[in-house]
This record gives structure tokens, C-alpha cells and sequence, in this order.
């Protein structure tokens, strides 16, 4: 035996004029609002939002709170509005509200009843079945960055934007509106790549596509190969920055992972042997370049700035 649970609610039209719908799902089910609104909305357009009923207002139509169920419950309504959860389909051995103070049916069998209408109308919770491939349900957190709003009529009355009814009077458009939170995208991306190093930034809102680290400033050698390959980089187009600082090199590096350039080009010790090293920042990945012939060096790295994908095959 299980329970089904009745849910009362006062569904409302633009007028403000309201009435009692009733909707049922299993004792350990809720019912989800946006769910219940819409399938009522599938027989009749005009309901707006759900209103919890109250207490008087139910028993007005003869029924006591507590122990409402589907016996006799149109008869006693006369309401056009009463729907099942699919999980309740030609369910048997039900406890229900025998629509009586301190009486309930006990096993009732939903497929002997006439006429039900099923609808999805329970909140998901974690651990349900997908009943397309069987998996199990789980949560996960996120963070919105579309929003639509609700305008009501508050512009098309102003600009007199109206539309005739099925009566075939005027009445203004109910409105509403999609914004794209701006500022909110920084946020999410920042939430789904940065590490304890810092900002890990895609490529297409980074900063910088490249920052040259020059490990030793005072080293001419390193200094003029940065700068030669800094000035050759952006004629190409790359939005580039050269760390020309007197700071120590690990500095310059923590620097680097904190704000979360794409990736860095470090000319170091290593460039004596003609090597130089680029460091992606997503996942802190290495790769050591030969800087022997610079415009192979510039060709590679223009390559690998044209997507990760480069740096994979090399």
C-alpha cells in the first residue's frame, strides 16, 4: 500500500477571478508548480499563476483538508480541473482521503476508475529514473546567466498593444522578455575552469592570448629575443604582452596563473640551447619549442593560438 497526496490549489485569471483545481501524486511526492500551471494552461489558456487555497475556501466546496481523494470528488467539485501524476497510472493498492473528516479509502485501484487525467506533475528528486535510458537522477550546481522576465501589461497597455479575445474584446498583450546576463558569464566560466592557481580563462574572453615572460631582464640575450618576437606576434594579429619586469621569475609566473593569460611563452636559461617553453594555462600544460629558426617559432605558435588542437598533434 502507499498514500496519494492531494493538492489543492486556487489557479488565477488576469481578471483576479480564481477557482479550486486539484491535483494528486504519490504520499512522497510535491507537486511542481510550473508543471501543474502548464497542464491546466493546456485546457485552458487564462489561468495566469497558482494560489495556495485556504482552508475556508476548500471546505466551501464541501471538502475537509487533510482528507481529500478521488472518490466522488468531481461530483462534489463540479470542477473541470483534476489531474493524477503519471506515476499513478492504473496504480492499485492506494490509501486515499475518503473526502469525510477522519475517513480514508484503503486499497483503491486507480484502473477502475473512468475517465482520470494524467499529467507529469511531480518534482523531480535525485535518484528517480530517466525514463528514457534508466539513469538515476543527481544534482549539480550551476549558475544562471539567461533570465526571462515578466512584464505583465505594464508596456503594451502604455503603447496600447492589444489583441481581441475569444469574446472579441480588445485586451492588452501579457509580455514578457529574455536578457542575457552579461555579467554573469565571467562568473560562470571563472566557476567551471579556475583552480587554487587562480583565473583560467578561455581563449576567447582572455585578456591576453600570450604574455612573453622574460625570466631574466638583465639578461640582454633573453631580452631582445622577447622583444623581437613580441613586436613580431602582434604585427600577426596576436593580442599580446611582454612581462618586461625587474621582479624575480616565480613572481612573474604566479602572476601568470592568477590572472590567467591563455597561455605563456617563457624565454629563459633554456633559449642558450635554442629552446623556449609555452605553458597553457587550462591544466598548466608544457611544451617545449625550438627557437632556432624564428619564423618556424612564430608559424608554430600562430598555429597552436588557432587552437589547442595544434598543440595536440605537434
Amino acid at each position: 500500500f502507499f498514500t496519494i497526496k492531494a493538492i489543492v490549489k486556487k489557479a488565477m485569471r488576469a481578471d483576479n477571478s480564481g477557482e479550486l483545481v486539484y491535483f494528486f501524486v504519490r504520499g512522497d511526492d510535491d507537486g511542481e508548480e510550473t508543471k501543474m500551471l502548464n497542464t491546466l494552461n493546456r485546457k485552458d489558456s487564462s489561468f495566469l499563476l497558482l494560489d495556495d487555497a485556504s482552508v475556508e475556501e476548500i471546505r466551501a466546496v464541501g471538502l475537509e483538508v487533510g482528507f481529500i481523494g478521488p472518490y466522488g470528488l468531481r461530483h462534489i467539485t463540479q470542477s473541470e480541473y483534476i489531474y493524477f501524476d503519471e506515476s499513478l497510472m492504473e496504480a492499485s493498492n492506494l490509501i486515499c482521503g475518503a473526502n469525510e473528516r477522519d475517513f480514508h479509502f484503503v486499497g483503491v485501484d486507480l484502473s477502475t476508475f473512468e475517465g482520470l487525467e494524467y499529467a507529469d506533475l511531480a518534482v523531480a528528486k535525485e535518484g528517480d529514473l530517466c525514463p528514457r535510458c534508466g539513469g538515476e537522477l543527481y544534482y549539480t550546481k550551476g549558475i544562471e546567466v539567461g533570465h526571462i522576465f515578466k512584464l505583465g501589461t505594464k508596456y503594451s497597455s502604455a503603447l496600447n498593444a492589444e489583441f481581441l479575445n475569444k469574446e472579441g474584446k480588445r485586451e492588452p498583450f501579457i509580455m514578457g522578455c529574455y536578457g542575457f546576463g552579461i555579467s554573469r558569464i565571467l562568473p560562470a566560466i571563472l566557476e567551471q575552469k579556475s583552480d587554487d592557481s587562480g583565473c583560467v580563462w578561455s581563449r576567447e574572453v582572455s585578456v591576453f592570448d600570450m604574455v612573453i615572460v622574460i625570466s631574466n631582464i638583465k639578461d640582454s640575450t633573453q631580452s631582445q629575443f622577447a622583444f623581437a618576437l613580441y613586436e613580431n606576434l602582434k604585427a600577426q594579429g596576436v593580442d599580446v604582452l611582454l612581462d618586461e619586469r625587474d621582479e624575480r621569475f616565480g613572481a612573474k609566473m604566479k602572476d601568470f596563473e592568477l590572472l590567467g593569460f591563455h597561455c605563456a611563452l617563457i624565454v629563459g636559461k633554456a633559449l642558450a640551447e635554442q629552446k623556449v617553453e609555452l605553458i597553457l594555462r587550462e591544466g598548466l600544460q608544457k611544451i617545449e619549442l625550438d627557437a632556432q629558426d624564428f619564423t618556424k617559432l612564430v608559424g608554430r605558435l600562430l598555429g597552436i593560438l588557432g587552437g589547442e588542437k595544434c598543440l595536440i598533434k605537434h
